[in-house]
């Protein structure tokens, strides 16, 4: 990971919140991560895998930082039919009248704080006893399917 800025100058939570953030970016990526300053500390670049920029925002209620990805600029040569259906391996992609299209999400910043919150939970409760660990994890499931089905 090659940061390009003086870290000491975060705070605790955001130098931790943005510590937990590039150790699960940094597992899923093969080449170093390089962070970059954009609007210090509020706003970071990060420059993961095949030139793709996460852009990292300080999320001032949650306390930590959200990625979301740059959206990748479009050639010249391709603005003159971006409205157009797409054509790729000789089908053509068309809208039915019944059929709405959704956009889909971008899931990869809540992956993210996923895989932070268990390695959390799982740090929190290594220091306990086997059946403590089991309580902990049945307390944090009953939590998590009562929050999903609401």
């Amino acid at each position: 990971m090659k940061i390009q800025f003086n870290e000491a100058q975060l705070s605790r939570p955001q130098r931790e919140s943005l510590m937990n953030l590039l150790e699960v970016m940094q597992s899923e990526n093969q080449n170093e991560l390089v962070i970059t300053e954009v609007e210090f500390p509020i706003k970071l670049k990060v420059n993961l895998d095949n030139d793709i920029e996460m852009m990292l925002g300080w999320n001032v209620d949650k306390q930590c930082y959200d990625g979301f990805l740059m959206p990748e600029p479009i050639p010249e040569s391709e603005k003159d039919t971006v409205d157009l259906p797409a054509q790729e391996h000789g089908t053509l992609e068309v809208d039915l009248p019944g059929k709405k299209s959704e956009p889909e999400l971008d899931l990869s910043p809540v992956i993210v704080h996923a895989e932070a919150l268990a390695r959390a939970l799982v740090d929190l409760s290594k220091p306990l006893n086997i059946e403590q660990r089991i309580e902990v994890w049945c307390k944090f499931c009953l939590v998590l399917s009562k929050e999903l089905w609401k």
